[in-house]
């Protein structure tokens, strides 16, 4: 009894001892070891792979640069009350081309009679006529005087200088199959001067928006 009693106490003894495990426990225990070391290994490689956040300094100078205004990049010109200007600070006149500027005149026709925009008694302003003829230019006592333009309903036009409410002194009429008649004009819309047409030119006179020659 003594002697099994000793034999049980060794057996325990050696059982408690790490060397002594089981071959089960030492396979579990490998098999433990060995997905610990695969997790970490993944976390570690996936890790490595994130690209690093950029910071707020790299994020601003990433940010695509908006280009400076000649006002900002000249103080000169930021101070001046108008851009266009000549060299001694006067404003320019923002030239439209002609084209697109008779095309926004015949554009008023639609809106109704009378004065559309501006001064149309002493000053410049737009008029639509009972015809439908638009009228851009200077007005002196609600009559055309000085520079002006008048576009017809019929797509002539008539550039140049007026007096009293009539074509006077020089001026362009310009037809619309293109040709046009440069000269001086003397009241009621007749002039005499010269007629262009398909690279040809001509002496002729211009009545009630016809041309005469020679």
């Amino acid at each position: 009894m003594q002697e099994q009693g000793s034999l049980v106490a060794v057996r325990k003894n050696r059982a408690s001892k790490p060397g002594n495990r089981s071959w089960k426990e030492r396979f579990l225990l490998t098999l433990l070891c060995f997905f610990t070391l695969v997790f970490f290994s993944f976390s570690l490689l996936s890790g490595c792979g994130k690209p690093k956040p950029k910071t707020n300094s790299e994020l601003e100078r990433l940010k695509p640069k908006k280009k400076k205004d000649d006002r900002e990049m000249d103080p000169d010109l930021s101070a001046r009350e108008y851009f266009d200007e000549d060299a001694q600070g006067k404003p320019l006149e923002r030239k439209i081309p002609s084209a697109d500027r008779d095309t926004e005149l015949r554009r008023y026709a639609k809106k109704g009679l009378g004065c559309k925009k501006g001064n149309c008694k002493n000053g410049e302003g737009i008029y639509v006529y009972e015809t439908r003829d638009v009228y851009l230019g200077n007005f002196s006592n609600e009559k055309r005087q000085g520079k002006g333009i008048l576009v017809y309903s019929d797509g002539d036009k008539y550039e140049g200088n007026w007096s009293a409410d009539e074509k006077s002194g020089p001026g362009s009429y310009f037809f619309r199959d293109g040709s046009v008649f440069r000269g001086e004009f003397s009241g009621a819309g007749a002039g005499k001067g010269k007629f262009n047409k398909n690279g040809k030119s001509y002496q002729c006179r211009l009545e009630s928006r016809k041309i005469l020659c020679k």
